[in-house]
């Protein structure tokens, strides 16, 4: 099972995305880090396990205070094990997704609230990085 880092800190959000996952029955393990310091330790972790398997995407919500998501995807380019670990960025912010795509790593990038069409299509992207699912962006 592919493991999917969802890095958001409001609870309503966090729970709008993994009912969401629920939904559409995405074989995947969901792990949540209500912060960007968190994901980063998280990630590090999983990184020096021993056959540790790091996420295959990354779920990012634009963070608020100091350590943004912005910070969470500068560290992740100066670091070789996570420069090209796929990111979908999330955001209520306006212009802060277009921020977000100068990061190479960045594969998408939505701004909420979304709909669910939108949705079916950030699960279809998440479902065909970590190849636990078929397409369902046309379902």
């Amino acid at each position: 099972m592919k493991r999917i880092l969802l890095v958001e800190d409001h609870e309503a959000d966090s729970a709008e995305i993994k009912a969401a996952f629920e939904r559409f029955s995405l074989d995947v393990q969901l792990e949540h880090a209500r912060s960007t310091q968190l994901a980063w330790e998280m990630m590090q972790c999983w990184a020096m396990a021993p056959g540790g398997r790091r996420p295959a995407c990354v779920l990012l919500g634009q963070l608020t205070g100091p350590r943004d998501g912005l910070w969470l995807l500068e560290r992740m380019q100066e670091d070789r094990r996570f420069r090209q670990l796929p990111v979908i960025a999330l955001s209520r912010e306006a212009g802060m997704s277009e921020r977000a795509r100068v990061f190479s790593n960045v594969v998408g990038a939505l701004e909420r609230p979304v709909d669910e069409l939108a949705w079916r299509r950030v699960i279809s992207s998440v479902a065909r990085i970590s190849q636990a699912l078929p397409d369902l962006a046309g379902a």
